[in-house]
């Protein structure tokens, strides 16, 4: 049996994680886009180290471009703590794409913690101090998980600059499980995998689809399939961070939120804080949970990986979260986009035409 566990609060998240790092006996594999040096990010460093004297195979792999530009102040002291791990023992990877098909801007976004092969945390958070004062979602997996969340380490890997990569995993990309959950990913210009795994999400519903993300920038396929939803009566609930760190994007999400609304879509923009939740579910209970937001870049251009499973009672508690922090939240109707200015109106179809490249 698979168990699942949320944190809506990002603080017990991180705690939660250092003991699963303290319990290790076998293997520890880490991905995260960023590692910051801080509080919890040490706290973190010294559960690794400890487990990597002894005797535990400790593996993290952090995306190189991520460690600089997520918080520039900390350039150098992350690069300090991570040569430290390294003197612990511990295999540190800074991610760099590699092969002919992908770019300088195909980075490693997932968040991802495997312990031995009984517990693993997916979620939107990386590790870094700055995170525990955002409102953020992560998940805790655990039972007979298998192997396959290593794998994903392993294959990620390979498809990285100086990571000594000799050979693929052998694993089946289209049925990888973590017990019951089903692992998606998205491998640029491979693998769609979450993309698809949100248009069943939204076309699978009856009565209720729900959706936070930070970024929402769906492409036309799952726009046209949230609006078609909600054209036939399907409630859609949309929550979406009415500010991000990328200013471009919070322009260019009004015309999806928009369209959405016009559709009867109800559509809430987050402004207690940065919501940098990415998470949605449906009325039969699954759930699609892990580290991409709604945008191009997420479903198509970067190394993600989200996992999908059916659990009502995790549901529940995502619903109460989403309706406490609606009360947080402006609402987007149909009318809201009209009433603002001409300049708004056309920054905002400017910034959507290049949303591609955001």
């Amino acid at each position: 049996m698979t168990r699942y566990a949320v944190f809506t609060n990002v603080e017990t998240f991180y705690s939660d994680l250092v003991c699963a790092l303290n319990s290790a006996e076998r293997k520890i594999s880490l991905m995260y886009f960023t590692f910051d040096d801080g509080k919890w990010a040490r706290e973190i460093a010294s559960a690794l180290g400890a487990r990597a004297s002894a005797g535990v195979e400790v593996r993290l792999m952090v995306d190189q471009l991520g460690l600089l530009i997520d918080h520039p102040g900390n350039i150098i002291s992350n690069q300090l703590l991570l040569n430290d791990l390294r003197a612990m023992g511990v295999h540190v990877i800074m991610f760099n794409p590699k092969g002919h098909r992908l770019w300088l801007d195909n980075r490693l976004h997932a968040k991802i913690c495997a312990v031995d092969d009984r517990i693993a945390f997916i979620g939107g958070s990386n590790i870094g101090d700055y995170y525990s004062k955002w409102d953020d979602i992560n998940l805790l997996i655990e039972g007979k998980l298998g192997r396959s969340l290593h794998n994903v380490y392993d294959f990620f890997r390979c498809h990285s600059k100086g990571s000594g990569c000799s050979a693929f995993p052998e694993m089946h990309l289209s049925r990888l499980f973590a017990g019951s959950a089903q692992i998606w990913l998205t491998v640029p210009k491979q693998r769609r995998d979450i993309h698809r795994a949100f248009l069943k999400i939204i076309l699978d519903a009856e009565t209720d689809i729900f959706i936070r993300n930070w970024y929402f920038l769906p492409d036309h396929e799952i726009l046209d399939a949230l609006r078609s939803q909600a054209e036939r009566g399907v409630n859609v609930h949309v929550l979406m961070s009415d500010k991000t760190r990328v200013r471009p994007i919070d322009y260019a999400n009004l015309i999806a939120g928009h369209k959405l609304a016009k559709s009867g879509g109800r559509v809430l923009r987050y402004t207690g804080k940065y919501m940098h939740a990415k998470v949605a579910w449906n009325d039969h209970g699954e759930v699609l949970f892990g580290s991409a937001n709604m945008d191009r870049k997420a479903l198509r251009g970067n190394f993600e990986c989200s996992l999908s499973f059916v659990d009502r009672n995790i549901t529940l508690q995502l619903k109460d979260a989403f309706e406490q922090d609606a009360c947080s939240s402006m609402v987007q109707d149909e009318n809201h986009f009209r009433r603002g200015s001409i300049f708004t109106k056309a920054l905002a179809y400017t910034c959507n035409l290049a949303s591609a490249w955001l």
